[in-house]
């Protein structure tokens, strides 16, 4: 299913586990979801606490995740972003590792790039210890998500 959303064109692919892939705008929508009914229901969820989430009327996600083909070190630090970075809270690259025992802080950088499930598994809070460092979605989502979030100022529209 794609969500016409104000930072672009969301992806949102789910099985009947559970949400599996969020893909950004800029990326590849097609949808991989499986055709039944538990599937579609948690699609049709998962996409509108994304919506709710980007009008900044969602702080949480209340939504099953489907792992399935995220091996075991990379779900760990997943979790462990969710654990301890609620809504409006940034953590460094190297925290994220320190707390889900990876040692080097760009492994850390790797697996946040590869998380299938942004935005619900909020990979745009995990910045460098000197400024935002990267992100999937390019730095001007991920700043806007940040502002959205109140952990950034919003930026002057000198254009008006």
């Amino acid at each position: 299913m794609c969500i016409d959303s104000p930072v672009g064109t969301i992806g949102v692919e789910s099985t009947a586990a559970g949400l599996r892939r969020v893909r950004l705008p800029g990326g590849d929508h097609r949808d991989d979801s499986s055709g039944d009914g538990s599937a579609t229901l948690n699609t049709e969820r998962a996409a509108a606490q994304i919506e709710e989430y980007l009008r900044g009327e969602r702080e949480e996600f209340d939504v099953v995740l489907d792992w399935t083909g995220v091996d075991a070190i990379h779900r760990r630090v997943l979790e462990t972003l969710r654990e301890i970075a609620p809504f409006g809270t940034t953590v460094t690259y190297g925290e994220l590792g320190r707390r889900a025992g990876v040692d080097d802080p760009r492994d850390v950088g790797v697996l946040m790039a590869r998380n299938p499930i942004p935005l619900v598994v909020p990979c745009h809070r995990v910045v460098a210890s000197d400024g935002l460092g990267g992100y999937g979605g390019g730095l001007d989502l991920k700043q806007r998500l940040l502002e959205l979030e109140g952990v950034l100022p919003p930026r002057l529209d000198f254009d008006t």
